[in-house]
Parts: C-alpha cells; sequence; structure tokens
C-alpha cells in the first residue's frame, strides 16, 4: 500500500472559524457519530453529501484499476471531504473510514445552496477551500489521473459556478446574466481564434467578472433609479474588489484581467484604471462588449430591456469609442449568423451592411 500522507502546519479550515460561524454551519447540517473502523463513505457509491469532522480522526484511501489502494489523507478535528459532492451528485471517488471515534457533520448539495443564500461570505470562503482541495488533489494524483483532467477543469467551472449563482440570487434582475455573458464571450473569442487555454482562462474570467460585487449593498444593486455619486462610487470599486478576491487563488490568476478591466472604454473614459486602446487585455475588451449587451437586452430595476436588433445598433454607435470595433463586428457576425439559441433574432438587410460607426 503506497502512503502519501498530507502535512499540514495550521489547524484545518473548520477548526479555525468563530463560534458564530460553526454554530450556522451546524444548523445547516446532521450529525453522525461512526466507531473506529467503520465505513464513512465507501468509493463509487452514489452521494450529495459533503463532511465536516466535527471530532476524530478519519483515513482516506483509494483504489486503482490494478488494485493498488492509495492513502490519500489523515484527517482530524476541522477536517472536511467529499467537496465534489456540491459539484455533482456522483458516485464517491474514494472510501473515508473512522480511524477513531469519529462525528461527522454531513451538508447535502440543497442545504449548502441554502446556507449561500443566507450567508455569502461563509459560503465563499468555504468554496476557496474546496478550490484549494481540488487543487491538490490533483497535484497528488496527476500521475493515476491524467485522463480525469477535463472531468477536474470542469469541477473548478463548477466550483465558480456554484459562487456566481449565489451572487445572482440576491438580484433576480441580474439571474442568467454571468451565464449569458460567458457564452456571448466565449462565442466571440472562439471566432477570434483564441487558443482553448485562453479561452479556458475567459471561461472562468466571464463567470466572475462581477463577483466584486459581493461587496456592494443590495441597496445599490437594486435601487431602482439613478445612482448618486456616492452610489456610483461604490459600483467602480467592484472591478478592483473582484481582483483582490481572486489573487491568492493560483488557478484564477490569470483571469484576473477579465474581471478588472471588462468596464474600461477603448477612448480611455473607463474604469477603474482608465486604460485605452489594445492597453485594454483582450479578455477584459471581449467581456466588456458581452456584458453591456446583455445588459441591455435584459430588464433592470432602473428601465426596460431593448430588443436585439436595438442593443445591437448601440453597439455599433459605440464601436470605437466605448468598444474595441473588431469585436463589435465579430459579434454582430455571430447574432446574424444565429450561432447563440438566445439570440436568434432576424436582422433586417440594413443593420447587416451597414458600417460601423465611430461611436458617440
Amino acid at each position: 500500500m503506497e502512503k502519501n500522507l498530507k502535512e499540514k502546519n495550521e489547524k484545518p479550515f473548520f477548526a479555525r472559524l468563530s463560534d458564530e460561524e460553526s454554530d450556522f454551519i451546524k444548523s445547516f447540517s446532521r450529525e453522525k457519530k461512526y466507531l473506529p473502523g467503520d465505513v464513512i463513505v465507501r468509493e463509487k457509491t452514489l452521494t450529495d453529501t459533503f463532511c465536516i469532522i466535527k471530532k476524530g480522526s478519519v483515513e482516506v484511501t483509494k483504489k486503482y484499476m490494478d488494485s493498488e489502494e492509495m492513502v490519500l489523507a489523515v484527517m482530524g478535528d476541522g477536517d472536511f471531504f467529499g467537496e465534489m459532492a456540491l459539484l455533482d451528485q456522483g458516485s464517491r471517488s474514494a472510501t473515508v473510514k473512522a480511524l477513531t471515534r469519529t462525528t461527522i457533520l454531513e451538508i447535502s448539495r440543497k442545504s449548502f445552496e441554502e446556507l449561500l443564500l443566507k450567508k455569502p461570505d461563509l459560503a465563499y470562503a468555504i468554496l476557496r477551500e474546496l478550490a484549494k482541495r481540488l487543487r491538490d488533489a490533483g497535484s497528488l494524483l496527476i500521475a493515476h489521473l491524467e485522463r480525469k483532467n477535463t472531468q477536474l477543469t470542469q469541477a473548478y467551472i463548477d466550483t465558480v459556478q456554484v459562487l456566481v449563482n449565489a451572487l445572482e440570487a440576491r438580484d433576480t434582475y441580474t439571474y442568467g446574466h454571468t451565464a449569458r455573458v460567458t457564452i456571448i464571450a466565449k462565442a466571440i473569442a472562439k471566432k477570434m481564434g483564441m487558443v482553448p487555454e485562453d479561452l479556458y482562462t475567459l471561461e472562468i474570467g466571464a463567470l466572475l467578472h462581477d463577483v466584486g460585487k459581493i461587496g456592494v449593498p443590495d441597496s445599490v444593486l437594486g435601487k431602482p433609479g439613478p445612482l448618486e455619486k456616492a452610489e456610483f462610487d461604490i459600483i467602480t470599486e467592484h472591478p478592483g474588489k473582484g481582483s483582490q478576491i481572486l489573487k491568492d487563488i493560483e488557478y484564477l490568476e490569470n483571469s484576473i484581467p477579465s474581471v478588472m478591466f471588462h468596464h474600461e472604454r477603448y477612448d480611455g473614459h473607463g474604469y477603474p484604471d482608465g486604460l485605452s486602446g489594445k492597453n485594454i487585455p483582450l479578455a477584459g475588451r471581449i467581456i466588456a462588449v458581452a456584458d453591456s449587451f446583455d445588459a441591455m437586452i435584459s430588464d433592470r430595476p432602473y428601465r426596460k430591456k431593448v430588443s436585439i436588433k436595438e442593443a445591437a445598433v448601440e453597439l455599433r454607435a459605440c464601436s470605437g469609442s466605448q468598444f474595441d470595433s473588431e469585436i463589435v463586428e465579430t459579434f454582430i457576425k455571430i447574432i446574424d449568423s444565429g450561432e447563440i439559441d438566445f439570440l436568434k433574432e432576424v436582422f433586417p438587410q440594413s443593420l447587416k451592411s451597414s458600417r460601423t460607426v465611430s461611436g458617440s
């Protein structure tokens, strides 16, 4: 049996929480007790529960095709396992046995979604820890699991999507906005010939482009009328806040330009840094078009949506000033071709043949 035990220099995540945070988590969980040698979860069985070790110790093992068993970790108070159950309701990837008398707090996927809605800051801290665990697991098992890389990549995306769903749950007007922006941004990037590695980075960046709004009060996000200057100043801080949230998560670092610069303008009058032209990273320029377009075709508290045709005309009117002209024209071609299901609207010939306007 191969042993590869993870050494830890600090307390496990759930042992570092405050009493208030621990009690809040307990309110969403179900407590179970196990004796030494009891199997808590068995590899390849279906489940939707995420487990926190309240008291005791466990051993996590995995069998491979040649029947070799590998010890992935020995865990104690405050540690956790089963994080993949929050992403999909698939089978367990490892077996967990109690080494001592052990008390486990089980949280179902549905309960975690409730936690996300009620305490998004705490839920996001948990998701960050899950992402670290996924990354560590990938490093530990890479020799055995190279064929699983695609699934791991999707798990990262799903982890991010859980956070995005929690953010959008705060505002019914923006529900689905992030998913649509991501679809549009990916379509533009593919049409422009972006390589797969950069396309994946763009996808993560598009999903997280508004993550900084987690720090914006609901009263500002959902205000039905024009924002006061102080309120607008709060809004303009969200790209920087989003960048700060992502900077310490290694696998998200490359997506920071998407988050930081999607409100820059091609003419240099955007925020937060007033970048212009090609000095704005390509991902930021692409998401700026996708984000603005979806905002126009969606109802918001302060205005009604416009048609796809009207939004496309507005993009062209602002091409060269607010937006990169090449990206606008690429997107217009995508709309016209009907490549994106929710944008299948017939365009008049005048729009198809019109020239780019250097906008207002």
